[in-house]
């Protein structure tokens, strides 16, 4: 670290002893030296989830600008606390970033979930830059898909915010409904992509698909912003923002460059909840080389979590050849690219990986060299199997419901969780009802019927 560097850090967990946790757990940490650092402990996403809502929050309550809680979906839901300040300092970024956001007709439709954390700094970003702004978070009633495409159709919208795999299922909706996105949504110029890992092959295919400008943000709910990417490809970290680290996921040690490691960071700007050396759990890589743009912070590859890396004959982080989720969904899409088709569904078996893919009633001549490939290119069993049009995605169902939630096209059946197999499945989340709450409903279905049925016949 520069003496310069020091001073940020040193402040910046001095400022984080001001919560409860941190002035619990680093009452006896000593920083007289930058070699002091690497000696502080590490702060877990457990300690983050067990800390909620309120201790590791370093101002009043009524100070922070903005609260946030994941879904909860595996346990405990994780609070976030929010400042202006510092909401301001990754707007800023994000501005110079994405040149797009400052044109003179410059408008943004916003399709992150309305009440995440993402979704109010690009609100901050077109407060700062004077833009318009249309708030149609993906999961609002309001905005389902085919009102979406009316707002890029109808309006000026030069910018689209949203999930990566998103940009396909507007692409389907747009396909029903016998809109050309490429053509009728013409003034779209660049799309912002974050909330899930966008892998290289992917990122490509929207770009081609749409005929955009794509651009990478990556973060966390805990964090907000962590990286953006550059005009030239590479997601660089936010720098001014954290001191990070990526660690070895056993020793916890440092990596070199071009190796995968756990990124680890420490909050320098953040004042309401400030973190200290927090283990995010994803798996990164640091390019060795410099980005051609010229910008001086490092560049990264998200590879996806360390939770949920594939190990499967042999292929073990440790051999450096991980196996996650995004490298799957690059694979896949690289095998659809090759094939023509354009619809799969990976399914994470025991065994192997069983890809269920849409196509049209004569498969391709190419498939059983391409199906090679890709067991080759993943190193692991793969079984394709080639089902018709709407078995894997039934488009329809797009408009019948906007409740989308983390869209994606793997499902790992290898544990407890949801054992889906389309693509509807995985995207939305179905109440469960014991036969106690079952019989309720029915009785009530019937005693309306019978109400409705009697308001009728006296209504004369």
């Amino acid at each position: 670290m520069t003496p310069e560097r020091w001073t940020l850090v040193r402040d910046a967990v001095e400022r984080a002893r001001k919560s409860r946790w941190y002035g619990r757990t680093l009452a006896a940490a000593r920083l007289e030296e930058p070699g002091d650092f690497a000696a502080l402990p590490f702060t877990s996403k457990q300690d983050v989830m067990a800390a909620s809502p309120f201790e590791l929050l370093a101002v009043p309550p009524a100070h922070a600008w903005h609260y946030h809680e994941s879904s909860g979906t595996t346990g405990k839901p994780v609070a976030t606390w929010c400042g202006l300040t510092e909401l301001a300092r990754m707007a800023s970024i994000i501005i110079d970033a994405v040149p797009e956001l400052g044109a003179d007709e410059a408008m943004l439709l916003n399709r992150f979930p309305s009440f995440a954390p993402v979704h109010f700094l690009m609100e901050e970003v077109l407060r700062r830059t004077g833009r318009c702004h249309i708030a149609a978070g993906s999961m609002s009633w309001d905005v389902p898909f085919g009102r979406a495409l009316e707002f890029m159709r109808q309006l000026p919208v030069s910018v689209l915010a949203t999930l990566p795999f998103e940009m396909v299922l507007l692409r389907e909706a747009g396909r029903e409904l016998g809109v050309d996105v490429t053509r009728e949504c013409r003034h779209l110029k660049a799309v912002l992509l974050g909330g899930a890992v966008l892998p290289p092959t992917f990122k490509k295919w929207i770009a081609d698909a749409w005929q955009v400008r794509v651009v990478e943000i990556y973060g966390s709910n805990e964090t907000m912003l962590l990286a953006i990417s550059c005009p030239q490809g590479g997601l660089h970290v936010a720098t001014d923002l954290f001191e990070h680290e990526i660690l070895d996921p056993v020793s916890m040690q440092p990596v070199p460059a071009g190796s995968p490691g756990l990124l680890t960071i420490t909050s320098l700007v953040h004042e309401v909840m400030p973190l200290v050396r927090y283990v995010t759990g994803d798996l990164v890589e640091r390019s060795p080389t410099p980005c051609p743009c010229g910008r001086k912070s490092p560049t990264i590859r998200v590879l996806g979590r360390a939770s949920e890396v594939i190990e499967m004959r042999g292929r073990t982080l440790a051999a450096g050849t991980a196996l996650t989720p995004a490298a799957l969904v690059d694979a896949c899409y690289e095998f659809i690219a090759a094939v023509g088709a354009r619809i799969f569904f990976a399914v994470i078996l025991k065994r192997g990986i069983e890809l269920l893919v849409e196509t049209t009633p004569e498969k391709p001549a190419t498939t059983a060299l391409e199906e090679v490939r890709l067991a080759e290119r993943l190193g692991v069993p793969v079984t394709v199997r080639w089902l018709p049009d709407g078995d894997v995605f039934d488009r329809a169902a797009l408009f019948r419901t906007p409740k989308i939630y983390k869209p994606g096209q793997v499902s790992d059946w290898r544990g407890d969780g949801r054992k889906t197999i389309t693509v509807m499945e995985a995207l939305l989340e179905w109440p469960k009802f014991g036969l106690g709450t079952l019989g309720g409903i029915v009785k009530r279905e019937i005693k309306n019927a019978r109400r409705r049925k009697k308001l009728a016949a006296t209504d004369r």
